[in-house]
């Protein structure tokens, strides 16, 4: 927006100089053609200053990702033929311990942990996500703001709940396009070490927490120092692991650990399902369907402000295209 502000005023200054210059009998021309060169400097060395700072961004996380894939290979962390790399992020990024973090790589497990938890939670979650993309849709129709809206999109550094994509931006974010990502949190968890590794994709991100009501737009260019910073901290650790030289740190996280070699270790064998007392059942249920209305509203206003206050197409029409990822 601070450079389409900078053109409009440059653009007034060229068509203003000239006239001033013609009314006070001045040959304009040479003082003209400065100011082009001038105004196509400024212009161009801040637009290469932007870049470049995104570019570092995208440079460390390409290096830190390839870093990855080395560990994933080695230790045969697979996934349908491809080295999971978003689950060793996930991995070295959620545990201090990075002998646990070694003992994960080298006693691979993909099973589904989901089925330790009430069912409950999924299926309000996925409720909430469903009426967040109604509200979306007759917001975007409404406006006659014309969009794809994608499901379950898998990227580089996670999966997104929603992608809204929009082309002829006024900035890029993705490959020509813009791009604006929902993340729907249905309880009061909220998992930063997810949203930190969110922020490695420069495009704005909206968190909504449905049982808090809150919902915010997060804007990674904003926090490019931490995002350099964390990145390279994660370098650090995917170099460490790879060295063989690597700490150990008793946490609590020592209660749920599988490595019974480790001295720090003491884990207890979890039985049942995680779910709610009946006394707190009742208030979840309430304060979900009290604030989801609300929550699905200012999503939906945030998307239209951000698309209008980017995009600027002229003559958008059409309805929303809804489809979602085949590939899942």
């Amino acid at each position: 927006m601070l450079l389409l502000g900078l053109g409009v005023f440059f653009c007034l200054v060229l068509r203003l100089v000239p006239m001033l210059m013609s009314m006070l009998n001045i040959d304009a021309q040479p003082l003209y053609s400065l100011l082009c060169i001038v105004i196509v400097h400024q212009c161009t060395t801040r637009m290469m200053r932007m870049n470049t700072q995104d570019m570092e961004v995208e440079e460390q996380k390409q290096e830190l990702l390839a870093k990855l894939k080395i560990i994933a290979e080695r230790h045969g962390w697979m996934y349908k033929g491809q080295p999971s790399v978003v689950k060793l992020a996930r991995t070295i990024s959620r545990y201090a311990c990075e002998r646990q973090i070694k003992h994960l790589l080298e006693n691979a497990r993909f099973s589904d942990d989901s089925q330790r938890f009430d069912s409950y939670y999924r299926e309000k979650s996925e409720f909430a996500t469903l009426k967040i993309l109604d509200t979306i849709k007759t917001r975007l129709s409404a406006d006659g703001v014309n969009t794809a809206i994608l499901t379950e999109v898998p990227s580089d550094i996670g999966r997104y709940d929603v992608v809204i994509v929009q082309g002829y931006p006024c900035e890029v974010y993705c490959k020509g396009e813009e791009i604006i990502r929902v993340e729907v949190k249905a309880g009061l968890s909220v998992n930063l070490e997810q949203i930190e590794r969110y922020l490695w994709d420069s495009s704005p991100l909206i968190l909504v927490r449905v049982i808090t009501g809150h919902v915010a737009k997060i804007e990674p260019p904003k926090l490019r120092s931490y995002v350099l910073f964390s990145l390279k901290e994660l370098h650090a650790k995917a170099d460490r692991l790879l060295s063989g030289k690597f700490y150990a740190i008793p946490r609590a996280t020592c209660t749920v650990c599988s490595d019974s070699d480790c001295p720090h270790n003491r884990s207890r064998e979890s039985t049942g399902i995680v779910t709610f007392p009946d006394g707190k059942f009742l208030e979840d249920l309430n304060l979900f369907f009290q604030n989801l209305s609300y929550a699905a509203e200012r999503t939906a206003s945030l998307i239209i402000e951000e698309l209008k206050g980017v995009a600027l197409s002229q003559n958008q029409s059409g309805q929303a295209v809804i489809s979602s990822p085949s590939n899942r």
